[in-house]
C-alpha cells in the first residue's frame, strides 16, 4: 500500500508495510489523550492496534506471555536516579506483588513488570511528579539517551555528560511532552554521549565523543551502530566535529535524512545503518552537510580505552568521597531491593544512584567515614562489590518469561550458569558474556567476548527445545570487534558445559582446586 499524508509528507508515495500503515493512520502519541478511557474500559475492550502497538509510545508494552500484565519502560537519561525516584518506582512495583519486578536495561533505564492498564493514569501522574517519564520509550522512537554513568564524579572524565544527555533527551521528546517530529521513524533510534575515553558507545545510531579542536571542546560525531537480526556493526566516524550547542541540530539532521528516506516496506531493512550503507558514507556526509551547513572535520575523536570495571569502591573527582559499584545479578530488582538501594544511597552517600549499561548500580557520594559501615550493610550480600569474574560480566535480556520474541529463558539460564561457573572456575579477569533471547539482540550478544543468542535446538534425544547460537570475539575499546559465529544450536541443557569448555580453552579459565577443609 502507498499513502498520502499531509501531516507527514515524507510518507507520500511510499510503499508501507502493515505496521507502517497503522503508524500512518494514527500517531502513537495521540493515545495519550485516551489512556484514562483505556484504563476504564479494561485491556480486553481496547482497540487491538492501540493496545499492542500505540501504547508503546507511552512505554506500555502488551505481552502475550502475560496477558493483562504489561511491561512499562521508563526514560532515565544518563541513568541518573535520586533516592526519592527509586522509592516511587519501588512503590509501583510493590503494587503488583509476586507479579511485579524491575529490570535494569542495557540503555541505563528501568523496565517494570506486571503493570495493569487500569493503573496507568495514576502511575504516569506519579512518575511525572517524580520527574520521570515513559514517553516515546518504545518502538519506532528515539530511545533513552545514554552517557557516562560516572558523569560529574569521574576522575578520568573529559567532560560531564549530564547536561548534554539531558539536552538531547528534552530535544528528542519535546521536554517529555512527546515530539511528533520523531514519533514515526522507520525503526528505533539510539543516541549517546561519551564523557571519557573508555565510554564505549559505538553500538548507537549516533554517538558524540568529546574532543578539542583549536583549544575548544566539542564532539566528534559517530553514526550507524547497529545490533540486530539483520546486521551487527559498530558506528563509523561521520568526520564531523560540532560545538556543544550544535549536538541537537546535528542529531536532527541525521535523523531527518533517514526518517524521510529510510525503508518503510521491508521492516528488517528499516534500521539507520542499513540505509547509511545503501546511500554510501561519503554521499550521506554530503547530504548532512547540505542540511546542517558546512561540516568541520573531526580532529580525531577516539574510543580507544577498554571500559573500566565499576565494581568496588573508588575515589570520585571530589575530595573525600567515593562511589561504589554494585553487582545486580542479571539486572533484576524487587520492590524491596529498590527501597534498600534508596535507603543505602541516603544513609551512606549523596542520595543518588546511577544505572550502567551492563545492568548494574553505582551508589554515589560515599563519605570516607561511612565506607566501613557501608561494606557491612546486608545489602552487599545481594549486590556484592566484588562479584565472581563470570557473574561480573554477565548481561542478559528479559528472556521468554516475559518477552514473546525470546526463544529462551535467558535471565534464569544466565544467572544459573554464572553462579555455577564461578564456583567451578577461576578466570584471570572479568569477561563479558552477553545473553539475548532472540536475534533482535537486546542483550547485545555480538558485543560480548562470548555472545549467546536464543534459538531452537535438538538435544541428545532429538527433542527440540531451548538452545543458543554462540559467537566469540566481541570487544570494546581499542580496535573494537563484533563477535563471530563459533557454534550453532547448542541445547540449553548443554550450555553450561560448552561455556566451561570455551572459557578454559579460549579465555584462560582454570578449574578451582577443592578446599581440603571444605
Amino acid at each position: 500500500m502507498t499513502t498520502s499524508s499531509p501531516s507527514r509528507p515524507y510518507l507520500d508515495g511510499k510503499k508501507l508495510n502493515k505496521i507502517e500503515q497503522n503508524k500512518a493512520a494514527k500517531d502513537g502519541l495521540l493515545v495519550g489523550s485516551e489512556i484514562e478511557k483505556f484504563a476504564e474500559l479494561g485491556w480486553e475492550q481496547v482497540d487491538e492496534t492501540d493496545l499492542q502497538l500505540r501504547l508503546k509510545w507511552y512505554g506500555m508494552f502488551w505481552r502475550p506471555k502475560t496477558p493483562g500484565k504489561f511491561m512499562l519502560r521508563l526514560r532515565i537519561p544518563n541513568g541518573v536516579l535520586s533516592a526519592q525516584q527509586l522509592r516511587v518506582v519501588a512503590s509501583i512495583v510493590e503494587r503488583y506483588g509476586d507479579n511485579g519486578s524491575c529490570d535494569i536495561t542495557t540503555r541505563q533505564n528501568l523496565q517494570l513488570r506486571g503493570v495493569l492498564l487500569g493503573d496507568l493514569p495514576e502511575i504516569l501522574k506519579r512518575l511525572k511528579e517524580a520527574e520521570l517519564s515513559t514517553i516515546q520509550s518504545g518502538f519506532d522512537n528515539p530511545r533513552n539517551v545514554t552517557g557516562n554513568p560516572l558523569a560529574g564524579i569521574d576522575p578520568n572524565e573529559i567532560l560531564d555528560t549530564r547536561p548534554y544527555t539531558n539536552e538531547l533527551e528534552n530535544f528528542l521528546t519535546n521536554n517529555r511532552r512527546g515530539n511528533s517530529e520523531y514519533s514515526n521513524l522507520p525503526r528505533k533510534w539510539n543516541t549517546a554521549v561519551a564523557g571519557a575515553r573508555d565510554n564505549f558507545l559505538l553500538h548507537n545510531d549516533i554517538a558524540f565523543h568529546p574532543v578539542e579542536k583549536d583549544g575548544e571542546m566539542g564532539f566528534g560525531v559517530w553514526i550507524g551502530g547497529i545490533l540486530s537480526s539483520q546486521m551487527n556493526a559498530y558506528a563509523v566516524p561521520l568526520n564531523a566535529w560540532v560545538r556543544p550547542n550544535e549536538i541537537c541540530r546535528m542529531t536532527d539532521s541525521v535523523i531527518r535524512l533517514w526518517r524521510d528516506n529510510g525503508e518503510r516496506n521491508k521492516r528488517p531493512k528499516g534500521r539507520f545503518r542499513i540505509y547509511l550503507d545503501e546511500v554510501g558514507h561519503a554521499a550521506f556526509r554530503d547530504q548532512v552537510e547540505e542540511l546542517f551547513g558546512p561540516l568541520t572535520p573531526d580532529p580525531g575523536s577516539v574510543f580507544d580505552t577498554t571500559p573500566r570495571s565499576h565494581y568496588g569502591i573508588h575515589p570520585q573527582k571530589q575530595d573525600g568521597v567515593s562511589f561504589a559499584g554494585l553487582h545486580v545479578p542479571v539486572g533484576r530488582l524487587t520492590a524491596q531491593d529498590l527501597q534498600d538501594l534508596a535507603t543505602a544511597s541516603i544513609t551512606y552517600g549523596s542520595g543518588e544512584v546511577r544505572l550502567t549499561e551492563d545492568q548494574n548500580v553505582i551508589v554515589v557520594g560515599l563519605d570516607s567515614d561511612k565506607i566501613k559501615s557501608f561494606k557491612d550493610d546486608p545489602l552487599l550480600l545481594r549486590f556484592p562489590l566484588e562479584p565472581g569474574a563470570i557473574a561480573a560480566g554477565t548481561v542478559s535480556c528479559t528472556g521468554s518469561t516475559y518477552c514473546g520474541f525470546a526463544l529462551t529463558n535467558t535471565k534464569d539460564q544466565a544467572l544459573a550458569a554464572a553462579q555455577e561457573l564461578d564456583k567451578e572456575l577461576e578466570l584471570p579477569q572479568e569477561l563479558k558474556i552477553h545473553w539475548t533471547g532472540c536475534p533482535n539482540t537486546c542483550g547485545q550478544a555480538y558485543m560480548g567476548a562470548i555472545g549467546l543468542t536464543g534459538t531452537k535446538a535438538k538435544n541428545s534425544e532429538g527433542i527440540t527445545g531451548d538452545g543458543y547460537t554462540m559467537t566469540l570475539g566481541g570487544s570494546q575499546g581499542a580496535n573494537p570487534t563484533v563477535g563471530e559465529l563459533h557454534r550453532k544450536a547448542i541445547p540449553a541443557e548443554d550450555i553450561k558445559s560448552v561455556l566451561k569448555e570455551v572459557l578454559i580453552e579460549r579465555f584462560g579459565a582454570k578449574p578451582r582446586t577443592a578446599d581440603p577443609d571444605s
